[in-house]
């Protein structure tokens, strides 16, 4: 919504049509049909996309996904046997990771029962089992997470909250926030219009500095789009890390991740040189 305010938006790119996307799978047909010039998406999804020309230029949302349970946890090795609601499907990110990090953390996955919803697990969907009581311990993204320790915080209900980063931080010392989500650009409108992409991305960035800088504000302007409380919505930006990478930085990034991922099975791909150049714009600007 700030992007939207921006003058040089306005003045230098024209808006054909502009989507908010709710369900994963239509929205990366919309990036691999190449109908979307400009998106927002999981890094995780390039592992699919690799072969699609796109640009992901900066990743700007990190540490997304937590653990809820009405359960005293500190661990995973608190929750096992109990039913847990997860996003998506068994062979999507959200529980392969998972896997990856019971693994890791010395105890057998089998030991844990991951419940998933048909056709899929919808993060609002369990965000609202969870508040509801229908589900006990649900694994959750920002901003529903945010959303939910708010409500359980009102009704002055103590939950249990499980930070995936830092159990991958214990795991992989030292390796600080994880890679989350980011900028995907249509390859062929940014070599087209390279002076739109580096006004896009610069205003981008100026975008996220204000939101990081006046959460309420931001939380009052997203009101519209969001549909939740301001108090929640404020919530969710207190807690989602937000910091925006780009260039070598970004590069070294994403090969440590994919590095430890390929290393545990999660994903099996060649991280090489054409595929890092995805996350670099030498040849654009």
């Amino acid at each position: 919504m700030r992007l939207l305010q921006s003058e040089k938006i306005q003045k230098h790119i024209k808006i054909k049509e502009l989507k908010v996307w709710e369900e994963t799978e239509k929205h990366l047909a919309w990036i691999t049909n190449g109908k979307a010039d400009i998106s927002f998406s999981a890094l995780i999804t390039s592992a699919k996309l690799r072969g699609s020309d796109i640009k992901i230029p900066a990743l700007f949302v990190w540490d997304n996904f937590v653990l809820l349970s009405r359960s005293k946890a500190k661990s995973f090795a608190d929750i096992k046997g109990k039913e847990i609601y997860t996003p998506l499907f068994e062979e999507a990110p959200p529980a392969k990771i998972t896997n990856y990090l019971i693994k890791a953390s010395g105890l057998n996955p089998d030991d844990f029962k991951f419940k998933f919803g048909l056709p899929f697990g919808r993060p609002e969907e369990i965000y609202k089992d969870f508040v509801t009581g229908k589900a006990d311990t649900v694994i959750l993204r920002e901003p529903e997470a945010s959303y939910a320790i708010k409500i359980m915080q009102d009704r002055k209900e103590d939950i249990s909250v499980i930070s995936f980063n830092e159990i991958w931080n214990d795991i992989n010392q030292g390796f600080g926030s994880f890679p989350n989500a980011g900028l995907v650009l249509k390859g062929d409108f940014a070599r087209k219009h390279p002076e739109e992409t580096k006004i896009f991305v610069e205003e981008l960035k100026a975008a996220i500095q204000w939101v990081i800088e006046n959460k309420k504000a931001a939380a009052e302007l997203s009101f519209d789009m969001m549909r939740q409380p301001v108090d929640r919505i404020e919530l969710f930006l207190d807690r989602v890390n937000f910091d925006y990478v780009d260039g070598e930085k970004l590069t070294n990034k994403v090969k440590q991740y994919f590095d430890i991922l390929n290393k545990s099975d999660i994903t099996n791909m060649d991280i090489n040189e054409d595929f890092l150049n995805i996350f670099k714009m030498d040849d654009i600007y």
